[in-house]
């Protein structure tokens, strides 16, 4: 189903591999074209001014020939270089959203972290508040006892 989906433009799994053989055609399509005419201009010899109209026209094929292999590979190079800031700006996307994520929950944490020793304060303030209104009772309790139990008070009218 794969070749199926490649062959019709479809979205397989084979169709990073079939982009990298078609490049590698014209790649080499494109080499082949640049040795042919190399051969041409510099095994033949030609003039091209004085030359009849079908030996100018051949040679004026050539140079065509030749510009169009060099604008498909300069489209080649663009979408070689495309490709490859398209994937770098991808990766320092997700790069950069897996940043704002680990900040996220590390905000998260830290927050947890303050409110839990927040609370920890607080219950512990209010520990220490109801030690010392207990100590506070006591403490009165025990002069009471003792301002009763004084000599000095015995028409009582210290309490």
């Amino acid at each position: 189903s794969s070749g199926i989906n490649a062959e019709y433009g479809g979205m397989g799994t084979n169709n990073h591999h079939l982009s990298k053989m078609t490049n590698d055609r014209i790649q080499s399509a494109l080499e082949e074209r640049k040795r042919a005419v190399y051969t041409r201009q510099h095994e033949t010899w030609a003039l091209p001014i004085y030359g009849n109209f079908s030996e100018r026209e051949k040679l004026m094929q050539g140079y065509r020939q030749f510009l169009k292999s060099q604008m498909e590979e300069k489209s080649w190079r663009k979408r070689q270089e495309f490709s490859t800031s398209l994937h770098s700006s991808r990766k320092s996307w997700e790069d950069t959203q897996q940043a704002i994520a680990a900040d996220h929950e590390a905000e998260i944490i830290k927050r947890k972290n303050q409110r839990l020793f927040r609370d920890e304060n607080k219950k512990m303030m209010e520990e220490q508040a109801a030690l010392r209104r207990t100590h506070h009772v006591t403490e009165r309790e025990q002069e009471r006892r003792l301002i009763k139990l004084d000599p000095i008070n015995w028409s009582r009218t210290l309490r």
